[in-house]
């Protein structure tokens, strides 16, 4: 999280929804506490009506931090599933050589596979049964060996 997105940015964003909550849990509790004095219909649609404002209110004011989480959340749903504890088989290399379909052949993703270099631009995961254990496999971009200063 903290390569992609600044961790600080992102707990701040968490703590002001947290915040937000708290105090939506407060209005609420206020406002059905008043409701209890209602002496009409009309009134407590009136303070339904109110509570229901404030709590919106609140919403509003924490849109930018609801809209940079769901930002967060939207990136992170399309990075690939890696999990830590299944098998592992990284598939890295010098580019054009058949990572990608290497990994076509031994399991069932369907990764690009283009006559020319620098087709696979992220990681891939993939899946496959092997001596009835699981393993995930994993396809890299290409890879050239260069000196640090040259990158």
């Amino acid at each position: 999280l903290n390569i992609l997105y600044d961790r600080d940015h992102y707990k701040l964003a968490l703590g002001q929804i947290s915040l937000a909550k708290k105090l939506i849990d407060t209005v609420g509790r206020d406002y059905v506490k008043m409701l209890k004095y209602g002496d009409s219909l009309y009134r407590c649609k009136c303070l339904k009506r109110a509570a229901l404002g404030r709590m919106c209110t609140i919403i509003k004011r924490n849109k930018a931090g609801l809209a940079y989480l769901e930002q967060v959340r939207q990136h992170m749903s399309r990075l690939p599933n890696i999990d830590p504890n299944t098998r592992t088989v990284l598939i890295a290399g010098f580019p054009n050589v058949g990572k990608s379909s290497f990994m076509n052949k031994v399991t069932r993703a369907n990764v690009d596979v283009q006559p020319y270099a620098f087709t696979t631009k992220s990681l891939y995961v993939g899946h496959m049964d092997y001596k009835y254990m699981r393993w995930q496999v994993i396809d890299t971009p290409g890879v050239l060996d260069k000196p640090l200063e040259e990158r």
